[in-house]
């Protein structure tokens, strides 16, 4: 099988991606313990990140940013490959090449979220006395939600451009 032929298997099975991430986000929010670990990569200073995880079991928090990468390793993939997907259904170059500049966006999500994660690893495990990690983490969540949320929207924009289709396209006739 070709390069070309395996990315578009990849492309069109997107939602088995989609169906990972939702089941790892899962596992991800329940390791958490309800902890807002959201707080905690907005947090922007240590004076907020000291206040967010006041009272709460570090290790707890450390276990869900640690399942947060796996989370990562299946949502960056399927905003890529659902928007490379979604890109199909547009008529007009500009939304295809929007399309490809967007999949190219989730996985720049994942990348920015990993970096978040080691900043909230690195403030909780005080590494190198540096003060930065909380600002660090919030420096790059803001644009991984950003970057995230436009490819969520993307690819359900095409899925209703494809059942919208669905519905207009003419019937072939049985030969």
């Amino acid at each position: 099988m070709s390069r070309n032929a395996t990315l578009h298997r990849l492309v069109d099975f997107w939602w088995i991606w989609a169906l990972a991430a939702l089941a790892a986000g899962a596992v991800t929010t329940a390791a958490a313990r309800g902890f807002p670990i959201v707080d905690l990569e907005l947090a922007g200073t240590v004076e907020r990140a000291d206040d967010v995880v006041r009272g709460v079991d570090l290790d707890t928090v450390r276990a869900a940013i640690l399942w947060d990468f796996l989370f990562i390793f299946f949502y960056a993939p399927a905003l890529f490959f659902g928007s490379l997907w979604a890109r199909r259904q547009f008529d007009g170059d500009f939304g295809r090449r929007t399309g490809t500049v967007i999949a190219a966006g989730g996985l720049m999500a994942g990348a920015l979220d990993m970096i978040e994660n080691v900043a909230m690893l690195g403030y909780l495990n005080a590494v190198g006395g540096w003060g930065g990690w909380p600002l660090l983490s919030a420096v790059m969540a803001i644009p991984k939600f950003v970057l995230a949320f436009v490819a969520i929207v993307y690819i359900l924009v095409g899925i209703v451009l494809a059942v919208a289709g669905s519905f207009t396209r003419p019937r072939q006739e049985a030969a």
